[in-house]
Protein backbone atom coordinates (compact mmCIF):
# COMPACT_ATOMS: atom_id res chain seq x y z
CA UNK A 1 0.00 0.00 0.00
CA UNK A 2 1.08 3.79 -0.84
CA UNK A 3 2.15 5.91 2.06
CA UNK A 4 -1.09 7.73 2.12
CA UNK A 5 -4.35 7.83 3.29
CA UNK A 6 -7.28 5.99 2.16
CA UNK A 7 -10.50 8.07 2.36
CA UNK A 8 -13.77 6.13 3.58
CA UNK A 9 -16.93 7.77 4.65
CA UNK A 10 -17.04 9.04 8.25
CA UNK A 11 -16.28 6.24 11.12
CA UNK A 12 -18.45 3.74 12.21
CA UNK A 13 -17.23 3.42 15.95
CA UNK A 14 -15.07 6.56 16.21
CA UNK A 15 -11.93 4.93 16.28
CA UNK A 16 -9.44 4.96 13.70
CA UNK A 17 -7.47 1.74 13.00
CA UNK A 18 -3.85 3.27 11.71
CA UNK A 19 -2.90 -0.13 10.10
CA UNK A 20 -5.87 -0.15 7.60
CA UNK A 21 -5.26 3.43 5.82
CA UNK A 22 -1.60 4.06 6.54
CA UNK A 23 1.71 1.72 5.75
CA UNK A 24 4.19 3.47 7.23
CA UNK A 25 7.88 3.46 6.24
CA UNK A 26 10.45 1.75 8.76
CA UNK A 27 11.23 4.64 10.24
CA UNK A 28 7.85 6.10 10.85
CA UNK A 29 6.32 2.64 11.72
CA UNK A 30 9.23 3.23 14.80
CA UNK A 31 8.27 6.20 15.81
CA UNK A 32 4.47 5.19 16.38
CA UNK A 33 5.20 2.27 18.10
CA UNK A 34 7.37 4.24 20.88
CA UNK A 35 6.28 4.46 24.13
CA UNK A 36 8.73 7.14 25.06
CA UNK A 37 7.34 10.89 25.77
CA UNK A 38 9.55 12.62 24.12
CA UNK A 39 10.43 10.84 20.63
CA UNK A 40 11.84 13.34 18.11
CA UNK A 41 12.47 11.87 14.09
CA UNK A 42 15.62 13.80 13.12
CA UNK A 43 17.93 13.29 9.82
CA UNK A 44 17.70 14.28 6.06
CA UNK A 45 14.99 15.97 4.40
CA UNK A 46 12.52 13.77 2.85
CA UNK A 47 11.82 10.98 4.37
CA UNK A 48 7.76 11.67 5.73
CA UNK A 49 8.67 12.90 9.30
CA UNK A 50 5.51 15.65 8.80
CA UNK A 51 3.34 13.18 7.48
CA UNK A 52 4.14 10.54 10.71
CA UNK A 53 3.66 13.59 12.96
CA UNK A 54 -0.31 14.36 10.83
CA UNK A 55 -0.71 10.48 11.14
CA UNK A 56 0.11 10.45 15.17
CA UNK A 57 -2.60 13.22 16.13
CA UNK A 58 -4.96 11.67 13.91
CA UNK A 59 -4.84 8.25 15.21
CA UNK A 60 -4.92 9.72 18.91
CA UNK A 61 -7.72 12.13 18.55
CA UNK A 62 -9.71 9.05 16.47
CA UNK A 63 -8.83 6.68 19.67
CA UNK A 64 -11.58 8.23 21.79
CA UNK A 65 -15.20 7.63 21.54
CA UNK A 66 -17.82 10.21 21.34
CA UNK A 67 -18.73 10.86 24.64
CA UNK A 68 -14.72 12.01 25.64
CA UNK A 69 -13.29 13.36 21.76
CA UNK A 70 -14.42 16.73 22.72
CA UNK A 71 -12.16 16.68 25.55
CA UNK A 72 -9.53 15.49 23.52
CA UNK A 73 -7.39 18.45 21.77
CA UNK A 74 -3.45 17.69 19.42
CA UNK A 75 -1.36 20.73 19.03
CA UNK A 76 0.91 20.50 15.63
CA UNK A 77 3.61 23.80 15.66
CA UNK A 78 5.55 25.10 12.74
CA UNK A 79 8.34 28.10 13.72
CA UNK A 80 6.22 30.37 11.54
CA UNK A 81 3.00 31.18 9.83
CA UNK A 82 4.26 31.47 6.32
CA UNK A 83 5.76 27.36 6.31
CA UNK A 84 3.28 26.42 8.57
CA UNK A 85 0.49 26.99 5.63
CA UNK A 86 3.19 25.92 2.77
CA UNK A 87 4.20 22.87 4.41
CA UNK A 88 2.12 20.99 7.59
CA UNK A 89 -0.95 22.16 6.48
CA UNK A 90 -0.68 21.44 3.04
CA UNK A 91 0.71 18.76 3.68
CA UNK A 92 -2.16 17.18 5.62
CA UNK A 93 -4.96 18.67 2.98
CA UNK A 94 -2.79 16.51 0.44
CA UNK A 95 -3.14 13.40 2.47
CA UNK A 96 -5.83 13.51 4.93
CA UNK A 97 -9.18 12.73 2.65
CA UNK A 98 -11.99 15.15 3.90
CA UNK A 99 -14.31 12.33 4.24
CA UNK A 100 -12.45 11.33 7.37
CA UNK A 101 -13.14 14.72 9.65
CA UNK A 102 -16.37 16.35 10.70
CA UNK A 103 -14.87 19.68 9.02
CA UNK A 104 -11.64 21.82 8.48
CA UNK A 105 -11.82 25.69 9.79
CA UNK A 106 -9.29 27.36 7.20
CA UNK A 107 -9.55 30.77 9.53
CA UNK A 108 -8.70 28.75 12.93
CA UNK A 109 -6.29 26.23 10.71
CA UNK A 110 -8.30 23.85 12.92
CA UNK A 111 -9.27 20.52 12.32
CA UNK A 112 -12.63 18.85 14.28
CA UNK A 113 -12.60 14.87 13.63
CA UNK A 114 -16.05 12.93 13.78
CA UNK A 115 -15.46 12.51 17.49
CA UNK A 116 -15.48 16.11 17.97
CA UNK A 117 -11.68 15.92 18.91
CA UNK A 118 -9.60 18.56 17.56
CA UNK A 119 -6.44 19.15 16.15
CA UNK A 120 -5.02 22.74 15.62
CA UNK A 121 -2.08 23.83 13.54
CA UNK A 122 -0.34 26.57 14.64
CA UNK A 123 3.32 28.58 14.68
CA UNK A 124 5.30 29.74 17.51
CA UNK A 125 7.93 32.75 15.72
CA UNK A 126 8.86 34.20 19.23
CA UNK A 127 9.65 32.58 22.49
CA UNK A 128 6.20 34.57 23.46
CA UNK A 129 3.98 33.34 21.16
CA UNK A 130 4.13 30.45 23.51
CA UNK A 131 1.40 31.65 25.74
CA UNK A 132 -1.15 31.82 22.91
CA UNK A 133 -1.27 27.84 23.40
CA UNK A 134 -2.54 27.57 27.09
CA UNK A 135 -4.50 25.09 27.03
CA UNK A 136 -4.92 21.07 27.49
CA UNK A 137 -2.99 19.28 24.90
CA UNK A 138 -3.38 14.98 24.86
CA UNK A 139 0.11 15.57 22.05
CA UNK A 140 2.15 18.59 20.88
CA UNK A 141 4.19 18.36 18.15
CA UNK A 142 7.30 20.49 16.20
CA UNK A 143 7.64 20.14 12.93
CA UNK A 144 11.12 21.00 11.79
CA UNK A 145 12.08 21.34 15.77
CA UNK A 146 15.64 22.59 15.26
CA UNK A 147 14.18 25.77 14.13
CA UNK A 148 12.89 26.06 17.53
CA UNK A 149 14.61 27.36 20.72
CA UNK A 150 15.08 25.62 23.48
CA UNK A 151 13.01 27.94 25.53
CA UNK A 152 10.13 27.43 23.28
CA UNK A 153 10.26 23.80 23.68
CA UNK A 154 9.87 23.95 27.27
CA UNK A 155 7.15 26.21 27.39
CA UNK A 156 4.40 24.47 26.67
CA UNK A 157 5.16 21.40 29.03
CA UNK A 158 2.62 22.29 31.55
CA UNK A 159 -0.43 22.32 28.97
CA UNK A 160 0.71 18.77 27.93
CA UNK A 161 -1.92 17.51 29.76
CA UNK A 162 -5.48 15.73 28.81
CA UNK A 163 -8.52 14.94 31.60
CA UNK A 164 -9.56 11.64 29.75
CA UNK A 165 -6.10 10.19 28.89
CA UNK A 166 -2.92 10.01 31.32
CA UNK A 167 -0.86 9.39 28.22
CA UNK A 168 0.19 12.29 27.19
CA UNK A 169 3.36 13.07 24.53
CA UNK A 170 5.39 15.93 22.75
CA UNK A 171 7.99 14.91 20.41
CA UNK A 172 9.20 16.73 17.17
CA UNK A 173 10.98 16.13 14.01
CA UNK A 174 13.98 17.99 11.68
CA UNK A 175 16.88 18.30 10.30
CA UNK A 176 19.89 18.58 11.75
CA UNK A 177 20.47 22.66 11.06
CA UNK A 178 19.13 25.45 12.44
CA UNK A 179 18.68 27.70 15.87
CA UNK A 180 17.58 24.38 18.15
CA UNK A 181 20.45 21.62 16.36
CA UNK A 182 22.51 22.05 19.37
CA UNK A 183 20.23 21.28 22.28
CA UNK A 184 18.13 18.81 19.98
CA UNK A 185 21.38 16.98 19.52
CA UNK A 186 22.34 17.28 23.02
CA UNK A 187 18.88 15.86 23.95
CA UNK A 188 18.33 12.83 21.75
CA UNK A 189 21.49 11.98 20.10
CA UNK A 190 24.20 12.28 22.72
CA UNK A 191 21.45 11.59 25.35
CA UNK A 192 23.12 15.13 27.96
CA UNK A 193 21.35 17.87 29.40
CA UNK A 194 21.67 20.72 26.70
CA UNK A 195 22.43 24.93 27.68
CA UNK A 196 19.59 26.46 28.50
CA UNK A 197 18.51 23.77 31.32
CA UNK A 198 18.48 24.66 34.94
CA UNK A 199 19.92 22.61 37.78
CA UNK A 200 16.67 20.81 38.31
CA UNK A 201 15.92 20.11 34.87
CA UNK A 202 19.74 18.70 34.08
CA UNK A 203 18.53 16.48 37.13
CA UNK A 204 15.56 15.47 36.04
CA UNK A 205 17.14 14.50 32.61
CA UNK A 206 19.95 12.57 33.98
CA UNK A 207 17.82 10.66 36.04
CA UNK A 208 15.97 9.14 32.70
CA UNK A 209 19.40 7.71 31.52
CA UNK A 210 20.31 3.81 31.69
CA UNK A 211 22.22 1.79 29.94
CA UNK A 212 20.77 -1.65 28.02
CA UNK A 213 23.75 -4.10 26.86
CA UNK A 214 26.15 -1.22 27.39
CA UNK A 215 24.39 1.02 25.10
CA UNK A 216 23.10 4.51 26.77
CA UNK A 217 19.60 5.25 26.42
CA UNK A 218 16.99 7.23 27.75
CA UNK A 219 13.20 6.76 29.52
CA UNK A 220 11.36 9.17 28.26
CA UNK A 221 13.91 10.48 25.26
CA UNK A 222 13.81 8.30 21.88
CA UNK A 223 15.88 9.37 18.47
CA UNK A 224 14.77 7.61 15.29
CA UNK A 225 17.51 8.78 13.15
CA UNK A 226 16.77 8.89 9.03
CA UNK A 227 18.48 9.53 5.57
CA UNK A 228 16.85 10.62 2.60
CA UNK A 229 16.87 6.32 1.84
CA UNK A 230 13.88 5.86 4.66
CA UNK A 231 11.46 7.09 1.50
CA UNK A 232 11.97 5.19 -1.23
CA UNK A 233 10.06 7.45 -3.67
CA UNK A 234 12.99 10.45 -3.06
CA UNK A 235 15.61 7.93 -2.75
CA UNK A 236 15.05 7.04 -6.44
CA UNK A 237 13.95 10.73 -7.65
CA UNK A 238 16.92 12.40 -9.60
CA UNK A 239 15.66 16.01 -9.19
CA UNK A 240 15.26 15.13 -5.19
CA UNK A 241 18.76 13.76 -5.33
CA UNK A 242 20.17 16.99 -7.70
CA UNK A 243 18.51 19.85 -5.68
CA UNK A 244 19.97 18.16 -2.57
CA UNK A 245 23.36 18.09 -3.91
CA UNK A 246 23.04 21.76 -4.85
CA UNK A 247 23.82 22.52 -1.45
CA UNK A 248 27.42 23.35 0.01
CA UNK A 249 28.67 19.68 1.79
CA UNK A 250 28.21 21.10 5.07
CA UNK A 251 24.40 21.65 4.51
CA UNK A 252 24.13 18.70 1.86
CA UNK A 253 25.46 16.29 4.26
CA UNK A 254 23.27 17.26 6.80
CA UNK A 255 19.77 17.14 4.28
CA UNK A 256 21.01 14.00 2.85
CA UNK A 257 22.49 11.62 5.13
CA UNK A 258 21.15 13.60 8.50
CA UNK A 259 24.64 14.16 10.04
CA UNK A 260 24.82 16.13 13.04
CA UNK A 261 27.34 18.48 13.58
CA UNK A 262 28.19 18.93 9.95
CA UNK A 263 26.49 22.36 9.86
CA UNK A 264 27.89 23.80 13.08
CA UNK A 265 28.71 27.20 11.68
CA UNK A 266 30.27 30.27 14.05
CA UNK A 267 26.99 31.41 14.96
CA UNK A 268 25.53 27.67 15.70
CA UNK A 269 23.41 28.32 18.30
CA UNK A 270 22.38 31.90 17.91
CA UNK A 271 21.28 32.79 14.51
CA UNK A 272 17.76 32.34 14.37
CA UNK A 273 16.29 33.31 10.50
CA UNK A 274 12.65 33.18 12.18
CA UNK A 275 13.51 36.32 14.29
CA UNK A 276 16.80 37.63 12.54
CA UNK A 277 15.00 38.23 9.34
CA UNK A 278 11.89 40.05 8.07
CA UNK A 279 10.15 40.06 5.35
CA UNK A 280 8.42 43.35 3.10
CA UNK A 281 6.00 45.23 5.66
CA UNK A 282 6.84 43.63 8.67
CA UNK A 283 9.21 46.85 9.90
CA UNK A 284 8.51 50.27 9.10
CA UNK A 285 11.94 51.79 8.55
CA UNK A 286 11.00 55.85 9.89
CA UNK A 287 12.80 58.41 8.12
CA UNK A 288 14.47 59.93 11.32
CA UNK A 289 16.25 56.42 11.53
CA UNK A 290 20.40 56.83 11.59
CA UNK A 291 21.33 55.03 8.44
CA UNK A 292 24.59 54.35 6.74
CA UNK A 293 25.95 52.49 4.09
CA UNK A 294 29.00 49.54 4.06
CA UNK A 295 30.95 47.37 1.37
CA UNK A 296 33.09 44.94 0.81
CA UNK A 297 35.41 45.60 -2.64
CA UNK A 298 36.02 42.34 -4.97
CA UNK A 299 36.33 42.21 -8.77
CA UNK A 300 36.93 38.65 -9.89
CA UNK A 301 35.62 37.86 -5.79
CA UNK A 302 31.87 39.55 -5.19
CA UNK A 303 31.53 42.72 -4.01
CA UNK A 304 29.19 43.01 -1.30
CA UNK A 305 27.17 46.49 -0.02
CA UNK A 306 24.57 46.94 2.32
CA UNK A 307 22.34 49.63 3.53
CA UNK A 308 21.60 49.48 7.73
CA UNK A 309 19.95 51.99 9.73
CA UNK A 310 19.25 51.81 14.17
CA UNK A 311 15.57 52.71 15.27
CA UNK A 312 14.67 54.63 18.19
CA UNK A 313 15.30 51.75 20.23
CA UNK A 314 18.61 50.88 19.37
CA UNK A 315 17.82 47.92 17.28
CA UNK A 316 20.19 47.56 13.91
CA UNK A 317 18.66 46.90 10.64
CA UNK A 318 20.54 45.97 7.83
CA UNK A 319 17.65 46.39 4.79
CA UNK A 320 18.90 45.87 1.72
CA UNK A 321 22.02 44.23 -0.46
CA UNK A 322 23.63 44.49 -3.69
CA UNK A 323 26.41 41.41 -4.53
CA UNK A 324 28.06 42.52 -7.85
CA UNK A 325 31.47 41.14 -9.80
CA UNK A 326 33.44 42.29 -12.23
CA UNK A 327 33.23 46.30 -11.93
CA UNK A 328 35.71 48.88 -12.27
CA UNK A 329 35.66 51.61 -9.32
CA UNK A 330 33.70 53.80 -11.45
CA UNK A 331 31.21 51.48 -13.02
CA UNK A 332 30.96 50.48 -9.30
CA UNK A 333 30.31 53.86 -7.91
CA UNK A 334 28.12 54.03 -9.83
CA UNK A 335 25.93 51.04 -9.08
CA UNK A 336 26.34 52.11 -5.60
CA UNK A 337 24.56 55.42 -6.19
CA UNK A 338 21.61 53.88 -7.85
CA UNK A 339 21.38 50.99 -4.80
CA UNK A 340 21.65 53.93 -2.31
CA UNK A 341 18.32 55.15 -3.72
CA UNK A 342 15.08 53.69 -1.86
CA UNK A 343 12.15 52.16 -3.46
CA UNK A 344 10.32 55.83 -2.96
CA UNK A 345 12.97 56.86 -5.36
CA UNK A 346 14.40 59.15 -2.52
CA UNK A 347 17.94 59.64 -1.44
CA UNK A 348 18.82 59.07 2.26
CA UNK A 349 20.75 60.87 4.18
CA UNK A 350 23.84 58.33 5.23
CA UNK A 351 26.22 59.43 7.78
CA UNK A 352 28.65 56.96 6.55
CA UNK A 353 30.24 54.78 4.77
CA UNK A 354 33.02 52.15 6.36
CA UNK A 355 34.35 50.29 3.21
CA UNK A 356 36.87 47.44 3.35
CA UNK A 357 40.42 48.67 3.93
CA UNK A 358 41.87 46.77 1.07
CA UNK A 359 39.94 49.30 -1.26
CA UNK A 360 41.71 52.64 0.58
CA UNK A 361 45.49 52.26 0.83
CA UNK A 362 48.51 49.66 0.86
CA UNK A 363 49.60 48.59 4.24
CA UNK A 364 52.26 50.88 3.72
CA UNK A 365 50.79 54.30 3.78
CA UNK A 366 49.28 56.52 6.46
CA UNK A 367 46.34 55.68 8.49
CA UNK A 368 45.13 59.22 6.88
CA UNK A 369 43.04 59.37 3.62
CA UNK A 370 42.84 56.73 1.08
CA UNK A 371 45.61 56.40 -2.00
CA UNK A 372 45.35 59.03 -4.99
CA UNK A 373 44.76 55.79 -7.34
CA UNK A 374 43.04 53.69 -4.81
CA UNK A 375 39.55 51.79 -5.52
CA UNK A 376 37.68 54.11 -3.01
CA UNK A 377 39.72 57.15 -4.26
CA UNK A 378 38.33 56.36 -8.37
CA UNK A 379 34.89 55.79 -6.44
CA UNK A 380 35.21 58.78 -4.62
CA UNK A 381 33.87 61.68 -6.96
CA UNK A 382 30.99 59.85 -8.44
CA UNK A 383 29.48 59.07 -4.61
CA UNK A 384 29.64 62.30 -3.83
CA UNK A 385 27.93 63.57 -6.59
CA UNK A 386 25.26 61.23 -5.36
CA UNK A 387 24.86 62.56 -2.43
CA UNK A 388 27.52 59.49 -0.87
CA UNK A 389 29.85 60.06 2.08
CA UNK A 390 33.01 59.73 1.04
CA UNK A 391 33.84 55.67 1.58
CA UNK A 392 36.61 55.46 4.37
CA UNK A 393 38.26 51.92 6.01
CA UNK A 394 36.05 50.05 8.33
CA UNK A 395 39.11 48.08 10.17
CA UNK A 396 41.56 45.36 10.06
CA UNK A 397 40.34 43.76 13.47
CA UNK A 398 38.89 40.71 12.47
CA UNK A 399 38.26 39.21 15.32
CA UNK A 400 36.32 42.62 16.52
CA UNK A 401 34.50 42.16 13.68
CA UNK A 402 33.28 38.46 13.75
CA UNK A 403 32.55 38.86 17.29
CA UNK A 404 30.48 42.30 17.24
CA UNK A 405 28.18 40.18 14.43
CA UNK A 406 27.57 37.21 16.99
CA UNK A 407 27.28 39.58 19.91
CA UNK A 408 24.16 42.03 18.25
CA UNK A 409 22.49 38.85 17.17
CA UNK A 410 22.62 37.47 20.32
CA UNK A 411 21.60 40.26 21.91
CA UNK A 412 17.65 41.02 22.82
CA UNK A 413 16.39 44.81 23.04
CA UNK A 414 12.88 45.36 24.73
CA UNK A 415 10.66 47.21 22.44
CA UNK A 416 7.21 46.57 24.47
CA UNK A 417 4.80 44.87 25.93
CA UNK A 418 2.47 42.02 23.68
CA UNK A 419 -1.05 43.41 25.84
CA UNK A 420 -1.01 40.25 27.77
CA UNK A 421 1.87 41.93 29.89
CA UNK A 422 4.62 39.81 28.48
CA UNK A 423 7.90 42.25 27.22
CA UNK A 424 8.43 41.55 23.22
CA UNK A 425 12.13 41.73 22.58
CA UNK A 426 13.88 41.39 19.51
CA UNK A 427 17.18 41.03 18.35
CA UNK A 428 19.69 43.64 18.32
CA UNK A 429 20.80 43.13 14.84
CA UNK A 430 17.75 41.98 12.22
CA UNK A 431 18.10 41.34 8.66
CA UNK A 432 15.29 42.06 5.23
CA UNK A 433 15.02 38.83 3.36
CA UNK A 434 16.08 41.11 0.63
CA UNK A 435 19.80 40.52 1.54
CA UNK A 436 19.46 37.06 0.37
CA UNK A 437 23.36 36.51 -0.32
CA UNK A 438 24.21 37.33 3.50
CA UNK A 439 21.00 35.09 5.12
CA UNK A 440 22.07 32.19 2.83
CA UNK A 441 26.07 32.29 4.68
CA UNK A 442 24.82 33.47 7.94
CA UNK A 443 24.14 29.25 9.00
CA UNK A 444 26.99 27.79 7.08
CA UNK A 445 29.90 30.28 8.09
CA UNK A 446 32.43 28.27 10.06
CA UNK A 447 34.75 28.50 12.92
CA UNK A 448 38.57 29.25 12.28
CA UNK A 449 39.63 25.80 13.40
CA UNK A 450 43.18 27.87 14.82
CA UNK A 451 41.40 30.69 16.20
CA UNK A 452 37.57 30.21 16.88
CA UNK A 453 36.99 33.70 17.93
CA UNK A 454 37.26 34.19 14.11
CA UNK A 455 35.09 33.20 11.23
CA UNK A 456 37.35 30.71 8.70
CA UNK A 457 38.40 32.61 5.71
CA UNK A 458 37.74 31.11 2.52
CA UNK A 459 39.06 31.74 -1.11
CA UNK A 460 36.59 31.87 -3.01
CA UNK A 461 34.77 35.53 -1.99
CA UNK A 462 31.32 33.35 -0.83
CA UNK A 463 32.20 35.50 2.67
CA UNK A 464 31.94 38.54 1.21
CA UNK A 465 28.30 39.34 2.13
CA UNK A 466 29.87 38.70 5.97
CA UNK A 467 32.96 41.49 5.15
CA UNK A 468 30.64 44.27 3.81
CA UNK A 469 27.53 43.57 6.43
CA UNK A 470 30.09 43.50 9.25
CA UNK A 471 31.88 46.36 8.22
CA UNK A 472 28.64 48.64 8.28
CA UNK A 473 28.09 46.92 12.03
CA UNK A 474 31.85 47.78 13.22
CA UNK A 475 32.26 51.33 11.16
CA UNK A 476 29.29 52.67 12.97
CA UNK A 477 28.39 53.54 16.81
CA UNK A 478 27.03 55.66 19.22
CA UNK A 479 23.41 56.03 20.27
CA UNK A 480 19.95 56.32 17.97
CA UNK A 481 19.22 59.57 16.69
CA UNK A 482 16.26 61.54 18.38
CA UNK A 483 13.26 60.65 18.11
CA UNK A 484 11.63 64.32 16.77
CA UNK A 485 8.88 65.43 18.64
CA UNK A 486 5.77 64.89 16.23
CA UNK A 487 6.27 61.45 15.80
CA UNK A 488 6.21 60.96 19.86
CA UNK A 489 2.73 63.24 20.15
CA UNK A 490 1.25 60.93 17.06
CA UNK A 491 2.28 57.85 18.94
CA UNK A 492 0.91 58.97 22.03
CA UNK A 493 -2.42 59.96 21.07
CA UNK A 494 -2.62 56.86 19.28
CA UNK A 495 -2.97 55.34 22.90
CA UNK A 496 -5.06 57.95 24.27
CA UNK A 497 -7.70 59.25 21.49
CA UNK A 498 -10.13 56.57 19.20
CA UNK A 499 -9.10 56.52 15.86
CA UNK A 500 -11.35 58.62 13.70
CA UNK A 501 -13.03 59.98 16.55
CA UNK A 502 -13.34 63.36 17.77
CA UNK A 503 -10.98 64.17 21.41
CA UNK A 504 -12.94 65.33 23.76
CA UNK A 505 -11.10 67.73 26.26
CA UNK A 506 -10.00 65.36 29.00
CA UNK A 507 -8.17 63.60 26.23
CA UNK A 508 -6.26 66.41 24.62
CA UNK A 509 -5.40 67.29 28.30
CA UNK A 510 -4.09 63.91 29.23
CA UNK A 511 -2.16 64.56 25.99
CA UNK A 512 -0.45 67.28 27.09
CA UNK A 513 0.16 65.80 30.10
CA UNK A 514 1.99 63.08 28.60
CA UNK A 515 4.07 64.72 25.92
CA UNK A 516 4.92 67.03 29.18
CA UNK A 517 6.35 63.80 31.31
CA UNK A 518 7.96 62.74 28.02
CA UNK A 519 9.79 66.45 28.19
CA UNK A 520 10.83 66.27 31.62
CA UNK A 521 11.73 62.01 31.22
CA UNK A 522 13.99 63.24 27.99
CA UNK A 523 15.35 66.42 29.26
CA UNK A 524 19.02 66.87 28.52
CA UNK A 525 21.74 66.15 31.65
CA UNK A 526 23.14 69.35 32.37
CA UNK A 527 27.09 68.15 32.63
CA UNK A 528 28.97 69.26 36.02
CA UNK A 529 32.13 70.78 35.65
CA UNK A 530 35.23 68.72 37.32
CA UNK A 531 35.68 71.94 39.03
CA UNK A 532 32.64 72.60 40.13
CA UNK A 533 32.18 72.67 44.06
CA UNK A 534 30.67 69.17 45.35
Amino acid sequence: MANAVVGESGFERGIYDLRNRYDPYPMQRRFHSTTCQYPFMGGAAGPGKTLAMIMEQMTACNEFNASDGPQVHTLLLRRTNPKLEATVITRFREAIDPSLYRKFNLTKSEVTWWNGATTLFGSMQYDHNAWDYQGQWLQIGYDELCEFTFQQWMATSAWNRCPVSPHTKKYGAGNPIGIGALWCEDLWVNLQPCHGMDDDQKAQYLAGIYYENGVKKHRDYAYFPATYLDNPVYANDPTFLKNLSAYPAALRDALKLGKWGVAAGYFRGIWDEAVHCYGEGEVELLPYFKRWISGNWGYEHPASFYKHCMDGNGVLYTYDEMVVQHQSPEKLAESVANFAIDDDGSMPRFIGFPFSFDAQRSMATSTMGAEPNSIAARMTPILRKAGIPEPYPSTRDKVGRDTLMRERLEKRIVIGEDGEGHFVEVPNWRISRRCKELIRIMPIAKADEADPEKIEPVNDGSDSPLQGAGYGLYGIWGKPAKIPREVVRRELAATIIEPDSQPTVEQFTELAMAMKRFAADNKPKKRRSRWSVR
